[in-house]
């Protein structure tokens, strides 16, 4: 039995863009842009109890996110996880 698996766990936010110059600041306060960012795109994993489990990766490939999803501390877009049989952030 896996301890811990996640089925098509995504996260994403989004990310307002803000313009150089005074004037573009101030109309950043009413006609804001955005675009949003995929932390964690689909990720599928299984631990079986026992094992041990290593995140490599480059900066901003979203690793943190990722542990931050299995600990509750954020909630997910999409996806499923379960650790220990619980889902995390209910």
């Amino acid at each position: 039995m896996a301890i811990i698996e996640l089925r098509q766990l995504t996260k994403s936010y989004r990310v307002y863009q803000k313009r150089e110059g005074l004037l573009a600041s101030l109309g950043g306060l009413f006609r804001r842009q955005s675009r949003e960012v995929q932390a964690v795109r689909g990720i599928d994993l299984d631990v079986e109890q026992g094992e041990f489990v290593a995140f490599l990766g480059p900066n901003g490939a979203g690793k943190t996110t990722t542990l931050k999803l299995l600990s509750g501390v954020i909630n997910p877009t999409s996806g499923d996880a379960s650790v220990m049989g619980y889902m995390p952030w209910k």
